[in-house]
């Protein structure tokens, strides 16, 4: 991803607030992929998800599908206690967490670098410092991590999360009702 693409995806956030429906506020809110219908947003993120999926195969022999994708704003005060990747508060809510978690690859790909705080940290482990346009990926499901409290400026990034489970893939194209998340539209659909 370039610089000019980070910040304009930060625009397109910001002035997209209305498709905002993931997260409290409290902490970070986003928007979903699977709400985006701008093509040239759509495309950015497509590549990404190329590249990461290409990266997991060749790190981990491993086939993944792309299972939940957000474009994030942590305003500041936004923090995230440590925690594992294992099952999402959306399959909580509609019961379709399976026996297995699903979830097992994370990325968080820093949009900008201009705030304090909010650092990626892995308790008794490494505290990460973003830089804008590079990311972290790891298998989310195993490695407990937080961010710290955000301080100064707003931070912003892409989260992504990658499964095994080629059905617990997300919907490829655009749903344009923003009640529905990726579990809702896979019930939505009879799968």
């Amino acid at each position: 991803m370039t610089p000019q693409e980070a910040q304009e995806l930060i625009q397109f956030h910001k002035n997209h607030k209305s498709l905002e429906a993931v997260g409290d506020g409290s902490d970070y809110f986003g928007i979903r992929f699977m709400h985006i219908h701008t093509q040239w947003v759509r495309d950015i993120i497509f590549r990404i998800i190329y590249q990461l999926t290409g990266e997991i195969r060749l790190i981990s022999n491993q086939i993944v599908y792309p299972e939940m994708i957000a474009i994030n704003e942590w305003p500041i005060g936004g923090v995230q206690a440590p925690h594992l990747d294992t099952y999402s508060n959306q399959e909580v809510l509609h019961g379709t967490q399976s026996e297995k978690p699903a979830r097992e690859w994370t990325c968080i790909l820093y949009l900008n670098d201009d705030f304090k705080g909010g650092e990626t940290y892995v308790p008794q482990g490494e505290t990460y410092k973003p830089e804008a346009c590079s990311g972290l990926l790891f298998q989310g499901i195993y490695i407990s991590h937080g961010v710290n409290k955000v301080r100064r400026n707003s931070r912003h990034t892409i989260s992504f999360w990658f499964t095994q489970d080629e059905m617990r893939q997300m919907v490829q194209h655009p749903v344009y009702d923003l009640n529905l998340d990726e579990d809702s539209y896979r019930l939505s659909m009879g799968n």
